[in-house]
């Protein structure tokens, strides 16, 4: 059986930290999404404060998950759990489901929406009831591609300008993705966060520009060793229709590869977007894992589908 309980933060963070890289190295991809990732980071540390998750230790009190707990409203909750590889067995998960069910209770949630990056948690919310609620396709390509980016002659391409195209940018985002549930809405400490991060590099923002218009961007993200990825591509409205999407996924792919050497792409995309999904098909992206997100509706022994 896991024991859980809320963590402790500064004091588990270093554990967490290698935790999250334990899971990635086996898994080859994001352990939980960046949007709990940065919750966990900027939790204040005073005592006050309620903690963002749950840790699951082993009986030897090796920590073995984390349950990451986030508020969306007064009703709604999202879960996303992390869970070492060696314990992610029916009845671990299951009981991790529970447990995490319970939280969100106890503290006045009323719904789960549970992010599922593994297909032994995905099984596990269906069997707790959980109803499938959007699927994202992780798509990789090997690197290079023989296709060039192509662009119309009014569109200049450069990278991000600290300290002028903050508000553009910004702006252009927030058009672009209106309503959005994870790219929408953006502030400039969203932005600032992720220029803070490692990986980011004002020239691997690349900024299409009409004149003094932003026309569309495409954001990458390469890590210090593997695959690049595309983070945020967007073409603004107005200039959509005249194939400004794939000459941006083709530059940004471009810049990774010669600058940065990175020897694959890898992208998310929305599945029931199939437009996107086959233009990444023809370019030769194929589909290496699903994220999947389920709702469930808390009852009195648990989480469940109504």
């Amino acid at each position: 059986m896991l024991n859980l309980r809320w963590v402790d933060l500064p004091g588990d963070l270093a554990a967490l930290e290698n935790l999250v890289a334990r899971i990635e190295e086996h898994d080859g991809h994001p352990a939980m999404g960046e949007r709990k990732y940065f919750h966990l980071l900027d939790s204040p540390s005073d005592s006050d404060a309620f903690p963002p998750g749950l840790v699951a230790e082993d009986d030897g009190g090796r920590m073995v998950g984390y349950l990451a707990t986030l508020e969306e409203d007064s009703r709604l909750w999202t879960v996303e759990a992390a869970v070492s590889p060696d314990c992610r067995s029916d009845g671990h998960l299951t009981h991790l489901l529970a447990e995490a069910g319970r939280a969100v209770g106890n503290r006045g949630g009323r719904s789960v929406r549970l992010w599922a990056y593994v297909p032994e948690l995905a099984r596990a919310a269906e069997r707790a009831g959980f109803v499938l609620e959007r699927e994202l396709y992780h798509m990789r390509v090997p690197l290079p591609l023989g296709e060039r980016p192509q662009f119309p002659p009014e569109i200049a391409i450069r990278g991000f300008r600290d300290g002028l195209d903050e508000d553009a940018w910004l702006e252009g985002n927030n058009r672009a993705f209106a309503g959005h549930p994870e790219n929408g809405n953006w502030a400039f400490a969203d932005l600032e966060r992720r220029r803070r991060r490692p990986w980011f590099s004002s020239e691997g923002l690349r900024m299409a520009w009409d004149g003094d218009d932003l026309a569309g961007f495409c954001w990458t993200k390469v890590p210090s060793s593997g695959a690049g990825e595309i983070y945020v591509i967007a073409v603004l409205p107005g200039y959509q229709g005249r194939g400004l999407g794939r000459a941006l996924l083709l530059e940004g792919i471009r810049h990774m590869h010669e600058r940065d050497r990175a020897p694959a792409c890898v992208l998310y995309v929305d599945a029931s977007n199939l437009p996107a999904v086959n233009m990444y098909r023809s370019m030769g992206f194929r589909h290496h894992h699903t994220d999947r997100s389920y709702l469930g509706q808390l009852r009195a022994n648990g989480p469940g589908g109504g």
